[in-house]
């Protein structure tokens, strides 16, 4: 990692974790520079300004979100291989920035920068899964009869919102079995048993 690269992810970090804790709004550039231990001239030389970094922010989440990483996925003749390896990255990446993305949620009734951050995101992530889940419709893999909206929803139900909720009401101790394969699978598998065809075997 160049020393540029690492000075952007240090911002970027220390962002994450003052937007997590005190909100977008009430987090300065200062407090972002002195809390990545860099000057403040550095945070806009990089991000031109707060936004800048919100909008970083918002790129570094969306390359773990299962919609937006689905049309760079390997192509696989396994849909549910492909589907079990997208629900890991979205729990994977709720795990990292679920905080920051309640928070971000939170804010978005008051922040208009926020809100048009997370009215972009959402719909693209949930649009993305939706016409990767139609095409395997069209194709027999998955079952036709469910809107693919619907399909998304679910699947999003059972990785990302399943984390979210375990953050909330359990603060932060999420149950060991979401941070396993095996447990990962439990979940996906919940998903795939209603989506897959009836009968066909995982």
């Amino acid at each position: 990692m160049s020393a540029a690269t690492d000075t952007a992810e240090r911002i970027l970090d220390a962002a994450s974790e003052l937007f997590a804790t005190h909100g977008y709004a009430a987090t300065t550039t200062r407090a972002i520079a002195e809390r990545a231990g860099v000057n403040e001239v550095t945070i806009f030389r990089r991000f031109e300004s707060k936004l800048g970094v919100l909008r970083a922010l918002g790129e570094r989440l969306a390359r773990l979100q299962a919609g937006r990483a689905v049309a760079s996925a390997p192509d696989s003749a396994n849909v549910r291989d492909t589907l079990l390896a997208l629900a890991r990255m979205e729990i994977r990446g709720t795990i990292e920035g679920g905080a920051l993305a309640m928070r971000l949620a939170f804010d978005a009734t008051s922040v208009p920068e926020v809100r048009e951050l997370i009215g972009e995101g959402v719909p693209a992530n949930l649009e993305g899964l939706a016409e990767y889940l139609a095409e395997h419709q069209a194709t027999g893999d998955l079952r036709a009869d469910i809107d693919p909206r619907v399909m998304a929803e679910a699947f999003f139900g059972l990785t990302s919102s399943y984390v979210m909720y375990r953050m909330v009401m359990g603060a932060a101790d999420l149950p060991v079995d979401v941070e396993t394969d095996e447990g990962i699978e439990q979940l996906f598998d919940v998903f795939w048993s209603g989506a897959s065809q009836r009968g066909q075997e995982p």
